[in-house]
């Protein structure tokens, strides 16, 4: 902090007459998240603080972990960057739990603290685990005898449940809660510790997403079913797995594609040929693969329910096929079983995901939302 302090009343001196009318977005790249947002917020800069293997992008600015000396450079060109930004930007939005000064350290409270005494304007959006409460989503999960992504996230990433990390969640709410102008955070999917109302999450899909591609449906004689898990476990891969073997031990004949650790590029490719997705099981919003399967007319099965995240954007659940991790034999039995509501499924789908969440209507939330 002293590194940035002395940094900011240093650049403010040269810059005070060259001030930008800009946001500056802090983030490590998820889901392409930093780029699309950097990208809607006009005269925005981005910030990428670690890089990510399914993703090329280029970013304003990078300060990815290193070790040695290139380490400690790096521990201090990350103060004397925000001191420098500071000095010329007065909007700042952060994505996950990243910052420039040991944001794991207090919460962002230091950061957040000088930020806010120089009267900029703070949005914390917040991605996913970095922010969800083991202790209150198992809570939950308990309460209405539900598996969550919380009950089996600690076998595919162990200690991510720790006291200490549950610790540091808690941190960063309270600290979001005392010094962000704006929240976004899915109230119930990343139940945390944030007492203020939050916004829903805005995601965004590019315009040539949506390229019409009903003509997959002309031909039912193979039926291509596409699952593309991040993370196996919580996804619910092996319950995926067990719904598809029944199905073909019964006689249904389909092709299932699985992709595990490929590059983005490979996704959308097949995404444009599958009939069906299937996504993840114990979350209760969509997330990015879903919303990217509707935009390319596909069926969508997930556990994604908006009786239960009630931040989705109206007519959520005509959308896709809520299916809880209990019923994906059932819900994909059904569509095989009923070939002609695949199409109107997929249709459906896409439409909604078309009117909430293609670039300019996203960029139009977003902007509407930090404006004000």
């Amino acid at each position: 902090m002293i590194l940035a302090k002395i940094s900011y009343y240093i650049c403010s001196y040269f810059t005070s007459s060259n001030k930008q009318d800009g946001w500056v977005i802090v983030a490590v790249e998820t889901a392409s998240m930093l780029k699309n947002i950097s990208s809607a917020l006009p005269n925005s800069i981005s910030v990428n603080f670690a890089p990510n293997r399914f993703y090329d992008f280029n970013y304003d600015y990078e300060v990815y972990p290193q070790k040695g000396l290139l380490k400690l450079i790096n521990l201090i060109y990350s103060p004397i960057l925000f001191g420098y930004l500071l000095s010329k930007y007065d909007k700042f939005m952060y994505l996950g739990a990243i910052g420039f000064v040991s944001p794991y350290t207090d919460g962002r409270h230091q950061e957040f603290k000088f930020l806010k005494s120089r009267n900029k304007q703070l949005v914390c959006y917040f991605l996913g685990s970095e922010i969800r409460s083991f202790n209150l989503l198992n809570k939950f999960s308990q309460d209405h005898s539900l598996d969550v992504l919380t009950t089996y996230q600690s076998i595919s990433h162990a200690g991510i449940d720790a006291s200490e990390n549950e610790y540091k969640r808690k941190q960063l709410g309270e600290t979001a809660d005392r010094y962000a102008n704006v929240i976004f955070n899915p109230s119930t999917d990343q139940m945390a510790y944030i007492k203020r109302k939050t916004s829903p999450c805005i995601y965004f899909l590019a315009d040539d997403l949506f390229l019409p591609s009903l003509h997959k449906f002309d031909d039912l004689s193979e039926i291509i079913v596409l699952h593309g898990p991040s993370s196996p476990i919580i996804k619910g891969t092996p319950l995926v797995r067990a719904a598809v073997k029944k199905l073909k031990v019964e006689g249904y004949r389909f092709k299932y594609v699985e992709l595990i650790n490929v590059p983005h590029e490979k996704m959308l490719k097949e995404l444009q040929n599958a009939h069906i997705v299937l996504n993840e099981f114990y979350a209760f919003v969509p997330g990015v693969f879903g919303l990217e399967a509707m935009a390319n007319h596909c069926a969508l099965l997930t556990s994604a329910d908006e009786n239960i995240e009630t931040t989705l954007p109206c007519g959520a659940n005509k959308a896709w096929c809520v299916t809880p991790y209990w019923n994906i034999y059932d819900n994909l039995k059904n569509l095989l079983d009923n070939p002609e509501q695949i199409k109107s499924q997929a249709n459906a789908g896409f439409k909604w995901a078309k009117a909430n969440y293609q670039y300019d209507q996203a960029v139009n939330k977003l902007n509407e939302i930090v404006n004000d």
